[in-house]
C-alpha cells in the first residue's frame, strides 16, 4: 500500500475515532486489536488487513467504504455504564442492539 494512501486512511480513522469520543485504546478494546497498533495505524505507519478494516469499521459503526470516504459521517456515541440495564445484556444480545443501531443510522443518514 503507497505511504500516502496508509497516511490518508490513518487520518480518516482518527477523524472518525474522535468524533466517535473514544481513546485509541477504547477503539482497540471494542475492535479487538491492540492500542499501538491503532495508534501505528493512524500514523499511517503500518500496512492493515481487510479484517482489520472491518473489526475497526463495525467498533465505530460505520461501513467500511466510510473508513475511505471523505464524506461527513456521523459516528454515534455509546456509553455503557457498568450499573446499568444494558450491562446485563449477553454479548450477542449487545451485538444485535449494535447492528439494529448500525442500521437505524444508514437509514437516517440517508435522509
Amino acid at each position: 500500500m503507497n505511504k500516502e494512501i496508509r497516511k490518508g486512511l490513518g487520518k480518516r480513522i482518527r477523524e472518525l475515532r474522535r468524533s466517535g469520543g473514544f481513546t485509541q485504546e477504547k477503539l482497540g478494546e471494542k475492535a479487538g486489536l491492540n492500542y499501538k497498533f491503532i495508534g501505528e495505524l493512524e500514523r499511517g505507519q503500518v500496512n492493515v488487513s481487510l479484517d482489520s478494516l472491518a473489526k475497526i469499521a463495525e467498533a465505530l459503526l460505520v461501513k467500511v467504504g466510510d473508513l475511505f470516504s471523505e464524506e461527513r459521517v456521523f459516528v454515534q456515541k455509546i456509553f455503557i455504564r457498568e450499573k446499568n440495564q444494558l450491562s446485563s445484556l449477553s454479548p450477542q444480545n449487545v451485538r444485535v442492539i449494535k447492528k439494529a443501531l448500525r442500521l437505524l443510522n444508514n437509514i437516517f443518514s440517508k435522509m
